[in-house]
């Protein structure tokens, strides 16, 4: 005969397991729903380009809906090296996006725009072209050139930035009143050959995407040294270069010290180089730090300079760079 508690605990436990089963069951109606979601979100609607300059295009479009509610965007451009284009992945919120990546003067561009939900179901795709407007606007400020190093038979020259309307802007260097060199977007040219105990002026002009050029430089008179007059040795290459990634695409860059025939360590310059453009300088220190992209397999390079302006042979190491947790 069953006790009055017997009969308790045989109740609590069928009730117990029956309360389990209902919760697995549930749960696997749950799975088998998650899983088995073949609805496809609906297609944004009235995709249409708001603004346009000649370096960046505004998007915008009304909102998807999807069954679940939980979905997002896939915006595509035709902007990218080789063809290949360009996908942003945007939040449900998103309305709107302004493109600037890539975007270029009187260029023609296909963005094209899907929903997908956390099933992986896809919209319908909508797309809309368009041609930027032409750059006419002209830079606005020259270049300020400061001379870095004379010697016999060469010359170093840096300027700063010009400032225009778009990202994109090139130099031109110019020797007694005379074209002589396109540096690209280097802001910075070491001229040689130059003959000694001579006058050289020396201007910088910039030039844009659309071929619009700003102000000439100031022109800047140099007279070159006497022969054999100033040091001509070349301090070592800085050795054992290495980094040390920091994350978050900062990277610890060392160096042994060079060294020179004339200037003291405390004063020999470094210049450090990413991925071929100059990053920064620094001056008798064995290391320093530099951010890179996310990611991002950059090259760096060194390079020493005395107070003479000798150059080093140049030392380069590549980085496969993290990005931020």
């Amino acid at each position: 005969m069953t006790s009055r508690c017997e009969f308790a605990l045989l109740s609590n436990l069928r009730m117990n397991a029956g309360l389990t089963g209902i919760i697995l069951a549930l749960a696997f109606v749950s799975s088998a729903f998650a899983w088995g979601d073949t609805i496809k979100p609906t297609a944004p609607g009235n995709f249409r380009v708001t603004g346009l300059t000649p370096f960046s295009v505004s998007l915008a479009w009304s909102p998807a809906k999807d069954n679940s509610g939980k979905f997002s965007y896939r915006l595509w451009s035709s902007a990218g090296l080789g063809g290949s284009g360009i996908t942003r992945t945007l939040p449900k919120t998103a309305t709107s996006y302004t493109w600037t990546l890539m975007i270029f003067p009187a260029t023609s561009y296909t963005f094209r725009l899907h929903a997908v939900d956390d099933a992986g179901n896809k919209s319908a795709e909508v797309m809309v072209g368009v041609t930027t407007a032409p750059d006419t606007i002209a830079p606005s400020t020259a270049p300020v050139i400061t001379v870095e190093h004379i010697n016999d038979t060469y010359v170093k020259l840096r300027w700063t930035p010009a400032t225009d309307n778009g990202p994109y802007l090139f130099y031109d260097v110019w020797i007694n009143g005379q074209f002589f060199a396109s540096t690209g977007a280097e802001r910075s040219a070491t001229i040689e050959q130059l003959t000694p105990e001579t006058t050289y002026t020396f201007a910088v002009q910039a030039r844009d995407y659309g071929n619009n050029l700003s102000p000439f430089s100031a022109p800047v008179t140099i007279t070159t040294a006497a022969p054999n007059s100033v040091d001509t040795t070349p301090p070592t290459r800085p050795e054992n270069f290495a980094f040390l990634d920091q994350g978050c695409n900062q990277v610890l860059l060392t160096w042994t010290q060079s060294t020179d025939n004339v200037t003291p360590q405390s004063l020999i310059r470094y210049d450090i180089y990413v991925d071929g453009f100059l990053d920064h300088s620094v001056v008798g220190v064995g290391s320093t730090t530099v951010f890179g992209g996310q990611n991002w397999i950059s090259v760096f390079d060194i390079q020493a300079v005395d107070e003479s302006g000798n150059f080093s042979l140049v030392n380069s190491l590549d980085a496969l760079l993290s990005g931020c947790p």
